[in-house]
């Protein structure tokens, strides 16, 4: 369990950005917990595995903490898209704001053609995140990624780091192609999940504030709780 207090310095601007990712195997005394600190620390997102939100609702409903459950988007073949917006109708009569989508970037534009159809009907009045290993992503994609991030009416992209190879990683540099080829709709989000990688926060924001500083109050940071 982290603690955001000794991981972020109290004043420290990074703080107001974190939101929690929650394990799959986390279990219910530690969700309890996490709803308890989020509403302590003002967390604004909590990400969970769909099984975990009918659990956590009761205790968030009152409280101004989003609940987003993550689906792995593994094939956009046959019924896949209709199967997983069965799941996420499910989630949302169970107190869901939000579901965070994620998928290959092989699988982008088909994945936001299916959508299309569904979209507008399933996610109303509901955030929906399009989620991909931020190492998938390169230069030249970032056109097609924001055309279908549109077309989607997307509320937030998700970028996430996959794994950390510290002084051999380039995903600040990936972040940065990400900034410089910003290209969304006015109030999508910049959600970025960083793991037990708690440093990279740091660089996050500091790169948000150089570049996109009109993205710092759409700035959200997940980290593994």
């Amino acid at each position: 369990m982290i603690d955001i207090k000794e991981i972020f310095n109290s004043d420290d601007d990074v703080a107001k950005y974190v939101s929690l990712w929650l394990s799959d195997n986390v279990d219910s005394t530690d969700l309890a917990g996490a709803c308890e600190y989020a509403a302590d620390m003002h967390i604004p997102v909590l990400s969970v595995a769909p099984a975990h939100v009918n659990v956590i609702w009761p205790w968030l409903e009152k409280l101004n903490v989003k609940i987003e459950p993550r689906f792995y988007v593994d094939s956009v073949a046959g019924d896949a898209i209709s199967n997983i917006a069965i799941n996420i109708k499910s989630v949302f009569k169970q107190g869901a704001d939000g579901a965070q989508l994620i998928l290959h970037l092989g699988d982008m534009d088909k994945f936001a053609d299916s959508l299309l159809a569904i979209r507008d009907d399933l996610f109303f009045n509901k955030d929906l995140s399009i989620g991909f290993d931020i190492f998938e992503i390169w230069p030249l994609d970032w056109t097609a990624v924001f055309e279908n991030l549109k077309k989607t009416h997307a509320s937030s992209l998700l970028l996430i780091m996959t794994h950390d190879d510290r002084d051999k990683s380039d995903f600040i540099g990936r972040i940065y192609g990400a900034l410089e080829n910003w290209d969304a709709e006015k109030n999508m989000e910049l959600h970025v999940m960083l793991g037990e990688s708690y440093g990279r926060a740091e660089q996050v924001y500091r790169l948000v504030s150089a570049m996109r500083p009109e993205l710092l109050d759409k700035l959200k940071i997940f980290v593994s709780y």
